[in-house]
């Protein structure tokens, strides 16, 4: 029987679902957009979920490429119903409730694994935590987290950049950007919110980042093996830290750069594993800068116990010959073009023309160099 893969990209959201929560439109579109991500991991005869439909001519397309041949299904309850194992982005109440005999990381491991709370801790138990990094209760506390990181950094306090991240958020969502010690009134808005609803955000000096990357692993369930490095995936993003595609190559060595923080990620990979916790796990990992341009590894990013599109851009390896780089990018559609024939040997666009009747805003493109 098939697999059915289940794209509920805005998992962080559902974690923190109360009773009768359904996803807005925006967060519905967001995932429909998404789904076509899964074809790297997918195996002929494979299903995965759109929430809105997707011509099956596309898919037919993508086959023609040499991907692999899939059916796209509307009904998640139905199709789930029909297949013998459910591959969520992220396990969540719903996904939960759909998954049969799938089995399943307990819901505790996977909070864990995907809050900042456990994130945070786990930096400064290591000895990794970032200089100036703070848990807010308070908006007052916001202001003496400024100063103290400032003068930590020998940086003015006016000019210095900062994000407040929520307890659970993904993707350069759900947080807050600012500078100096003001707040203006949207930002004290969104702050209490998020105050609100967590008890606590978490406050980072803005970083100058030279690079990032996604340390991929794969946990078995305690006692059956230990966890799996799969890869590590450099990744690119834009000047605010969003994402905007990754790489990947058939090279399994670890550059040495990024030596120390596959070590660190390895340890807390074990740590997760213990909670319960067992499945795909990708860690984000940066090289920054400080002041004077000393460069500094940050091992733990942001830990995330779920799929990651890193973890996804692995499964094109398959694709590349000895020598090829795999890019996958991510963005706005129009933004998309094809690069020129010097820079890709071949591409493949993954973004279907029409998603539920209408144009995708978001979309991606393989290439291959």
């Amino acid at each position: 029987m098939p697999r059915l893969f289940v794209g509920n990209f805005h998992f962080e959201h559902e974690l923190t679902a109360v009773a009768g929560w359904h996803p807005s439109a925006a967060l519905r579109r967001m995932s429909a957009e998404r789904v076509v991500s899964w074809i790297s991991l997918a195996e002929d005869g494979d299903r995965i979920w759109t929430p809105e439909p997707i011509s099956e001519d596309f898919w037919n397309s993508l086959a023609k490429h040499g991907l692999p041949h899939v059916r796209g299904v509307v009904d998640l309850d139905s199709a789930a119903r029909n297949v013998h194992e459910v591959i969520p982005w992220g396990w969540s109440a719903r996904t939960r409730a759909i998954s049969g005999t799938t089995a399943q990381p307990s819901d505790s491991s996977v909070r864990q694994g995907n809050s900042r709370e456990w994130s945070f801790a786990e930096e400064q138990e290591l000895g990794v935590a970032l200089i100036g990094a703070a848990r807010l209760e308070r908006i007052e506390d916001l202001f003496e987290a400024v100063r103290r990181s400032a003068s930590e950094l020998s940086e003015p306090v006016a000019d210095h950049a900062w994000v407040v991240k929520a307890n659970f958020g993904m993707a350069a969502r759900e947080r807050l950007l600012g500078r100096g010690p003001t707040l203006t009134p949207p930002q004290q808005d969104w702050l209490s919110r998020r105050l609100a609803a967590d008890g606590a955000v978490f406050f980072e000096p803005w970083l100058q980042r030279r690079a990032e990357v996604g340390i991929q692993w794969t946990l078995p369930p305690l006692g059956q093996g230990e966890p799996k490095l799969e890869g590590v995936t450099p990744l690119l993003c834009d000047s605010q830290g969003g994402y905007r595609g990754s790489e990947c190559s058939l090279d399994a060595s670890i550059p040495h750069d990024w030596q120390r923080a596959v070590e660190v990620c390895e340890q807390v990979a074990k740590r997760l594993q213990t909670l319960g916790y067992f499945g795909p796990l990708g860690i984000d990992a940066a090289i920054y800068e400080d002041a004077a341009g000393t460069a500094h590894v940050r091992p733990l990013q942001d830990i995330n116990a779920r799929f990651t599109m890193g973890r996804l851009a692995l499964g094109f390896r398959w694709m590349l010959r000895s020598g090829e780089r795999g890019v996958w990018r991510h963005g706005r559609s129009a933004e998309l073009t094809p690069l020129a024939a010097v820079e890709a040997v071949r591409e493949i666009d993954l973004t279907p023309p029409l998603i539920g009747g209408s144009p995708p805003t978001h979309g991606s493109r393989l290439c291959i160099r």
